[in-house]
């Protein structure tokens, strides 16, 4: 869109949908995350990265026909530059709530990914501490199995 006349109706609409189909991605991840599917997780990043990409070039064409007037200082002038076209208006309406509710689910992706890391080392370090105890040997000079006694039991967080 850059190199040609840009139409608020198609531009706005366009970015509109674009993130509707960000969201979808955004939802599915939160899905995997939740259901602890990793295997789904990299093709869902490298499908939300190439969406993100799209975005940006549209919010950039937008953004160059907005700032050909001179106004790209708030919210509002886009809702003037749009007085004359009440199909882009509600279109931009409705891209505001998307982009919002994206924030938010991107925000709760986020923290389910903290929580997913923190869960994962966990289970390393416990994984780590059992190891070092087989280290120290699994017999005793009398010929008897040792019993694990450092650190936490296997499966304790």
């Amino acid at each position: 869109m850059n190199n040609t006349v840009f139409d608020p109706i198609a531009g706005i609409a366009s970015e509109r949908d674009a993130v509707r189909a960000f969201i979808d991605v955004l939802r599915r991840e939160q899905r995997a995350l939740q259901q602890a599917d990793v295997s789904v997780l990299l093709p869902l990043a490298v499908e939300k990265a190439s969406h993100a990409q799209q975005l940006a070039g549209l919010t950039e064409a937008r953004e160059q026909w907005l700032g050909m007037s001179g106004s790209l200082k708030d919210q509002g002038d886009m809702e003037r530059r749009l007085a004359d076209h009440p199909t882009a208006a509600m279109a931009w309406q409705e891209l505001l709530q998307l982009t919002e509710t994206a924030h938010r689910i991107n925000e709760i992706n986020g923290i389910l990914v903290n929580q997913r890391l923190r869960y994962n080392q966990q289970r390393l370090s416990a994984l780590q501490a059992a190891a070092r105890g087989l280290h120290n040997g699994l017999y005793g000079s009398n010929g008897q199995p040792q019993i694990f006694s450092g650190g936490r039991r296997l499966g304790e967080i």
